[in-house]
Formats: structure tokens, sequence, C-alpha cells
């Protein structure tokens, strides 16, 4: 992600750099900075999960709107920075920022990350009625749910391998994730997507899963 772009995003929420420095974790002097700086530069990578942990905050409390193109499109491109302020405020501990892992890797190792903790994952085995509302929702709710049910409840897979799925579960049943579940319809988008995350790399590491 370059300066042009963070620059470009953060200045629809029509606050001066002192205040955005707040949400993202730097100076105001480092943000002017920011600001002069070549718009095509690229911003260091340790600075994503500051930004996106910032990004949710003025969305959260209304000063970034949903339906800003430039928002949707922070979102779908900068995923993994995004996703590791959300699993970093739920306890989990994998680092998003490296280049080196394809972008689905990620993802599954922060749901992994998330999967470890055995809170979270009484947490997933508590919300039977939860999960089973969801499914109502469609086919393809339905199927991905099951999947990652089943993946969780097989004697077959160990815990470890277990473990991403009981992470995707999770999310879904937390309201703390990349868009707030009270916005209708659109809260659950997010959601949607990481189970198909999830699902995939079950489907493809576990094909008997899928019949």
């Amino acid at each position: 992600m370059d300066y042009g772009q963070v620059i470009t995003l953060l200045d629809e929420a029509r606050l001066l750099p002192e205040s955005l420095s707040d949400y993202i974790g730097v100076s105001g002097s480092t943000y002017r900075r920011w600001q002069k700086a070549p718009a095509k530069d690229q911003v260091p990578a340790e600075y994503l999960p500051s930004i996106g942990a910032g990004v949710y905050r003025l969305l959260q409390e209304g000063k970034l709107s949903h339906d800003s193109p430039r928002v949707s499109e922070f979102l779908e491109n900068n995923l993994p920075g995004y996703f590791s302020a959300v699993v970093g405020f739920l306890g989990g501990t994998a680092d998003l920022s490296s280049e080196k892992s394809p972008h689905d890797e990620k993802i599954i190792a922060a749901l992994s990350s998330l999967g470890s903790s055995a809170k979270i994952r009484d947490k997933v085995n508590g919300s039977a009625d939860f999960l089973q509302m969801v499914q109502s929702w469609s086919a393809d709710w339905k199927h991905r749910i099951r999947l990652l049910l089943k993946a969780v409840h097989l004697p077959e897979i160990t815990l470890v391998d277990k473990m991403a799925a009981y992470g995707a579960l999770f999310y879904l049943c937390t309201p703390f994730d990349l868009v707030p579940d009270s916005v209708p319809v659109f809260g659950f988008v997010d959601d949607f997507g990481i189970l198909g995350f999830a699902a995939a790399y079950y489907s493809a590491k576990f094909p008997g899963l899928k019949g």
C-alpha cells in the first residue's frame, strides 16, 4: 500500500493529522511527513496493522463510511494487514505482514492462531444455536459452516488441523470483525469471506469433508 492510497483514504475522515495520529499509532509529525512523501512510495509493512486498526475505529465511530469506494478497496486489497489488527485484538499471534506467504495462507495462519486457544474452542462448541441459525440464511452459508463443523468434530483430524476451522467459526460468532455485524446485510460479508477461505482450505486438504 502506497502513501497516496493511505492519505487519500484517511483524508475522508476530515481530521487533522494530530487527531488521525491517535488512530493509526504514529505522531502528528510522522503523519505530516507521510503527506509529503512521494505518493507511489510504499508504506512500511510494519505500519499496516496499526493503519488497519485505525480504519476499523474510524468506521466504528462513523468518521469513515462503509459506502466509500476507497474504504472498500482498502478492505479488499489489504485484508491480511487489516485482519491482523482484528486477530491481535482477539488474542491471536499470527504475523500477517510477511510478504513470503500467499494471501490465503496468511488468513489460515491467523485463524489457526485463534483456534489454538482452548477458550475460543469452547466458545465455538457452545455456539450451536447461533451457528444453526446462520445456516438457515442460504445454501452457501449452510455448506461452509457444516464443512467446518464436520472438520472440528471428526476424530481422524488432529487438533492442530482443526484450529483454523475453530478460528473461522469463532470469527463468525464474535461481534468484533472487519465490518460491524450491526450494519444490515454488509455486516456479515467479511464473515462469509473468511468462512470461504477456511472451507476452501479444508476441502483441498481433506477431500472427504465435501461428501
